[in-house]
């Protein structure tokens, strides 16, 4: 396994973690405001668990979260995916490209997949995310679920988070299609994709770490069944 960066234009490197062999490509993309870790390295560990099935993954830095050095506009936040999709098919070749958004980054999955297949952790309603820029403003009480499922924590800070609220509201308009086809969920909170699998804390990767390693290795055994069509129909 070996890890690298690789620059883009006008954003943020590109983190890539590569097996020797390469069998599926998977490309992270971060709730608004969180690092390309994820919560408590949960990406990352992620990625290292998968290059032992022999996939790799790349992680984006996302305008408004991480280190980022880009300011969070919404068109910058599409160019910034967009440049992660393209670096994640050129890996691929002709191996499956699948998308992993958490939160609000939901948005940024294309209305069609292609190769691969597009899952969600935690997507918010578009509702949620009008909410969530309303918190970032100080016009609403904050509320946890709410926090959780948009922008991935359960409290905010509004000095270094208020910079996403254009693209929470630019997420809302996106969010009225279901843009993925997998969606791992809360279990108070009903699916809006056919298929699902299911937790039960508000935020997956915020409190046990043996949920999150338990959905990472889930995954990692799903890719397969899940690249095959015929295991989507009936």
């Amino acid at each position: 396994m070996e890890r690298y960066l690789i620059p883009v234009a006008g954003g943020d490197p590109v983190l890539v973690t590569r097996p020797k062999t390469v069998r599926h490509v998977v490309a992270f993309l971060p709730a608004p405001t969180e690092p390309r870790c994820g919560r408590f390295g949960s990406f990352t560990q992620w990625a290292a668990l998968w290059a032992d099935h022999g996939v790799a993954s790349l992680l984006a830095d996302l305008p408004g979260g991480g280190d980022s050095t880009v300011v969070p506009r919404p068109d910058a936040w599409v160019r910034q995916a967009g440049a992660v999709h393209a670096q994640a098919e050129l890996l691929a070749g002709r191996k499956p490209v699948h998308l992993l958004a958490r939160g609000a980054a939901a948005a940024l999955l294309p209305v069609v997949r292609n190769s691969g297949i597009r899952i969600v952790m935690s997507p918010p309603l578009p509702e949620e995310c009008r909410r969530a820029a309303a918190m970032l403003r100080d016009d609403e009480v904050p509320d946890a679920d709410v926090l959780s499922s948009v922008i991935g924590l359960q409290d905010i800070d509004q000095e270094l988070d208020g910079d996403v609220r254009p693209l929470l509201n630019w997420a809302a308009d996106q969010l009225v299609k279901v843009r993925w086809d997998l969606e791992l969920h809360a279990a108070h909170r009903p699916p809006r994709a056919t298929s699902a699998i299911t937790f039960s804390d508000i935020d997956p990767l915020a409190r046990l770490e043996i949920t999150r390693v338990g959905i990472g290795h889930v995954l990692a055994g799903l890719f397969d069944e899940l690249v095959d069509m015929t295991n989507w129909e009936g």
